[in-house]
């Protein structure tokens, strides 16, 4: 097998274009590339599943063990050609001071060679400096290539090529002006997804005309082949057993789109019989035995969600019926009794009463640690390991929606002990067979939240 690791100096470098255009150039020439994204990310991952033709799967420090990474890295690899894993942040970026989270990191522990995106606005003979001190910081690491991003012109290219030509021993495999039509609109939380964009496909094939012109694909193709990874044991983990013959109705459409595809995997693995629906379009549920309801952007499709009155009304009674519901951010949002957008209200499912209001700067962002609390259902007052002295649970959040307004007795599934949650000290609203939360689950060994759930579905009495 072979690839690269795509990361830059800092964030908003222009990797994600870089990664997106590469990986469709590599499946036009037959390469199959196998895509991957360091961290918690949905959104990144969608651009690059769509330019590949194949899912692609996160790779994050904070939820998975070392061998967890090297497993997974390697079962996606099966059957494809070129692994092209895109980082976040900077190269030695991360929560660790150490660096034992960071790119670098990632980028040792598969073998991988790392091409550097540099940023080059306003700057010209002070790239050899950078780059010196990047490929000195940790001799261990692959520094194999560099692209100049966002380069001025003929003359800013030629002085940028002549500083890294004279002063390093780098590389340069590809030059990108600057072109503000190819890059992925942005959300308030990042990029948008490639669900939001009609022309996605488009876009993708742009974005890879231009990597194809600014950069020299097949320099880049023999730098992998010339640096081989030896891959792990394809192993699974995390597939939960006992959940045959349970139908889930999953919420999948343009506002709740945020699944892991390894964790969707690992549901299709375990026998459980995926029925999407979705609440924009569909006029009703599916007879299912209980709901998955992801995140997403429901303030883009508000209006539509409110004027979908039936839907509404058949969320509302399967809640009610006390069947198992489990709804992350998005989910949390339509499930409310009304989501606050620029200045206007939209009715929801209104089974918990609070309503949820979007503000201008993140309420939640990054990585959260929680511990059950008595009222979760999963656990019944037990902690995420089956012991009362069990490790916080980690997971992430990324929402700029705040509770307001929130009547009667508020049972809570998570308290918190790192991050913001719903009110910084509780995350997981819990009601009959109903947990609504704003934190991110992972199914890993750590915390198999697919099994949990399932396991929680079996327990439950069929109401229909």
């Amino acid at each position: 097998m072979q690839g690269f690791l795509i990361s830059a100096t800092r964030r908003s470098s222009g990797k994600t274009t870089v990664a997106v255009g590469l990986c469709r150039a590599l499946k036009n020439r037959g390469l199959e590339p196998a895509p991957f994204k360091k961290g918690p990310d949905y959104i990144d991952p969608m651009w690059l599943g769509l330019s590949a033709g194949a899912p692609c799967v996160n790779l994050d420090f904070n939820t998975m063990t070392e061998r967890e990474i090297a497993r997974r890295f390697a079962r996606h690899c099966k059957g494809r050609k070129m692994a092209v894993l895109e980082g976040n942040m900077g190269l030695f970026d991360g929560m660790d001071p150490a660096g034992r989270d960071s790119n670098a990191e990632l980028a040792r522990q598969l073998g991988l060679p790392v091409i550097l995106v540099v940023d080059c606005r306003g700057m010209t003979r002070g790239i050899a400096p950078l780059l010196l001190g990047y490929a000195a910081f940790d001799p261990e690491i692959n520094l194999a290539g560099v692209v100049l991003n966002n380069v001025g012109g003929s003359r800013h290219e030629s002085k940028l090529r002549a500083a890294v030509r004279e002063y390093t021993d780098l590389p340069v495999v590809g030059a990108m002006a600057r072109q503000a039509h190819l890059t992925i609109p942005e959300r308030h939380l990042g990029l948008a997804t490639s669900g939001e964009d009609d022309n996605a496909d488009r876009h993708v094939e742009a974005i890879a005309s231009a990597v194809e012109s600014a950069l020299d694909i097949e320099t880049l193709i023999r730098i992998a082949n010339r640096h081989r990874i030896r891959l792990a044991s394809a192993g699974r983990e995390g597939v939960p057993s006992g959940a045959e013959g349970i139908r889930l109705g999953i919420a999948r459409d343009r506002a709740f789109s945020f699944y892991y595809p390894d964790d969707i995997a690992d549901m299709e693995d375990a026998g459980i019989d995926l029925v999407g629906f979705s609440p924009v379009d569909d006029a009703g549920l599916p007879d299912v035995d209980a709901l998955l309801i992801g995140g997403g952007f429901p303030e883009m499709h508000a209006a539509r969600l409110q004027t979908n009155a039936s839907m509404r009304e058949a969320v509302l009674d399967f809640c009610r019926s006390g069947r198992p519901v489990y709804a992350e951010c998005g989910g949390l949002m339509y499930l409310g009794r009304s989501l606050g957008w620029r200045g206007r209200s939209y009715r929801m499912a209104g089974y918990f009463q609070f309503d949820t209001v979007m503000q201008d700067r993140p309420v939640g962002r990054g990585y959260v640690q929680l511990a059950p609390m008595p009222g979760h259902p999963w656990h019944d007052g037990r902690a995420a390991d089956g012991e009362m002295s069990g490790a916080p649970v980690r997971a992430h959040e990324f929402h700029h929606s705040s509770v307001q307004g929130m009547e009667g007795d508020i049972d809570y599934a998570w308290r918190i002990v790192r991050g913001h949650g719903i009110d910084g000290r509780h995350d997981g609203f819990v009601r009959q067979g109903v947990l609504a939360g704003f934190s991110h689950f992972r199914n890993t060994r750590s915390y198999p939240w697919i099994e949990h759930f399932t396991r929680y579905i079996r327990q439950r009495p069929v109401c229909h």
